[in-house]
């Protein structure tokens, strides 16, 4: 039999990575002013300059069931079953409209709320995509993605809590009362959703915190990858992979960019660090 992998753009692989494992993705929309674009289409250079200046900020809205239908029937020409790791389901409702799609479908599809995003998806996809590689079946893979947000660790951090506000993703005193206080929140992605777990004041302190929250609990020696993710601050995330190397040296730490679903409601500053654990 013949797996396909099938999921969506805020697992942000690199396009050579999409083509390399032949991964079909499946793209959220941001919404700017009534105005619909896929993800996959913005330029994120240019968006995040805008995102820093609009008067209404964009929004974020899940790809539609027609959508997933149309990735199905496409990799379907290809493969005789389907796995499809998504965003949280507690973030987005891509898994929704993945579920309803997978309905209209005769051969297997195997739509699975991971619990994850960015780039501990992406992590997700690759592993899975090895394991394709070498043999394993369609009951391996689907119990391998529904437990692999217990390897990862994320952790983020933003410059202005209004976007969050905004997002919906706390309240509007917490915005306001952080923005005053020039407080620096320390998020992490828990249980499929984003939770503060420190405010901090002062940058230098506020990246040292990020670390400390990625090794925490943590045996360094069972640190298998770290990826560092930013917006429109590359000395911070170089700093970040400073800090970390000088922790648990000889670890492998890659830099990129947020893409822009959850760059929209991080804000034009927003900076984390994903870890994969053994």
């Amino acid at each position: 039999m013949k797996i396909g992998i099938v999921t969506d753009n805020t697992c942000n692989l690199k396009p050579g990575d999409i083509e390399k494992l032949g991964v079909n993705i499946v793209s959220l929309y941001v919404n700017r002013s009534g105005k619909y674009t896929r993800a996959i289409d913005l330029d994120l250079d240019s968006y995040y300059n805008e995102l820093g200046s609009v008067a209404e900020l964009p929004t974020t809205s899940q790809p539609s069931p027609q959508d997933f239908m149309e990735a199905f029937g496409r990799a379907l020409q290809n493969f005789d079953a389907l796995v499809v790791p998504l965003i949280s389901g507690k973030l987005s409702g891509t898994f929704v409209s993945a579920s309803i799609a997978s309905r209209d479908f005769d051969m297997p599809i195997h739509v699975i709320d991971t619990l994850l995003t960015e780039n501990g998806l992406g992590m997700l996809v690759k592993n899975l995509s090895k394991m394709i590689a070498n043999g394993s079946d369609t009951d391996a893979l689907v119990k391998y993605a529904t437990d692999f947000h217990k390897k990862i660790r994320t952790i983020f951090s933003v410059d202005d809590l209004n976007y969050l506000y905004k997002g919906g993703r706390i309240g509007k005193a917490k915005a306001l009362m952080g923005n005053l206080l020039k407080m620096k929140p320390v998020l992490q992605l828990e249980d499929g959703e984003l939770k503060p777990v420190e405010n901090i004041r002062g940058n230098k302190k506020l990246l040292q915190s990020m670390v400390d929250h990625t090794l925490k609990g943590k045996d360094p020696a069972d640190l298998k990858k770290v990826e560092i993710v930013y917006i429109k601050r590359n000395e911070d995330a170089e700093e970040l992979k400073r800090i970390l190397l000088e922790r648990v040296p000889n670890i492998e730490v890659e830099i990129s960019l947020i893409e822009p679903v959850i760059g929209t409601h991080l804000g034009p500053e927003g900076i984390g660090i994903i870890s994969e654990w053994a």
